[in-house]
């Protein structure tokens, strides 16, 4: 009879950690359904990261010297960064690389290369251009996703040719 009762007792553990488990694995699940896709969240942090590389990019063309230009290179590092992630989540062939990224990060660094020294009037200039030509990529990069986290091909696109034109600034600005 005790016997019996311990398996009966085993029978019931078992079932309950069964029961306790599955539980466990629905609430997970659903927890899951119930947020956001997480390459729709890293879109949204790169997003973010292109918006504040926008403001800083606005300020700099009022910069003074290469010093008050590391809040826009620390901003084009982080955009950069995380757009490349994305990316990788997407795939080169949905989701366009963004090449300007890097171009104007080197070009921040060959302005400031020589330590802090005022900013020549041609390289503010230069500056406020760039801060026009993200303006536009800035736009496609905002209407890239749909709802449902996909990237629309026409919005690639349009990322593209604005991220060529900005490029192909920094080209030419960086030449000598």
């Amino acid at each position: 009879m005790k016997q019996r009762r311990r398996k009966w007792f085993m029978y019931a553990i078992v079932a309950v950690v069964v029961l306790w488990s599955a539980l466990q694995v629905a609430e997970l699940s659903e927890r899951e359904k119930a947020g956001e896709p997480a390459d729709k969240m890293l879109y949204q942090v790169a997003y973010f990261q292109m918006e504040l590389l926008g403001s800083h990019l606005a300020e700099s063309a009022r910069a003074r010297d290469t010093d008050q230009l590391n809040a826009l290179r620390q901003a084009v590092y982080s955009a950069s960064y995380t757009h490349e992630h994305l990316v990788k989540v997407y795939g080169k062939e949905r989701l366009a690389r963004l090449e300007s990224l890097s171009g104007l990060l080197q070009y921040l660094l060959r302005l400031q290369v020589g330590g802090t020294r005022p900013l020549k009037a041609e390289e503010q200039a230069m500056l406020a251009e760039a801060s026009k030509r993200y303006a536009g990529l800035f736009e496609a990069y905002g209407k890239l996703m749909n709802d449902g986290g996909r990237v629309i091909g026409s919005q690639n696109s349009a990322l593209k040719a604005a991220d060529t034109a900005f490029a192909a600034l920094l080209d030419r600005k960086q030449q000598p």
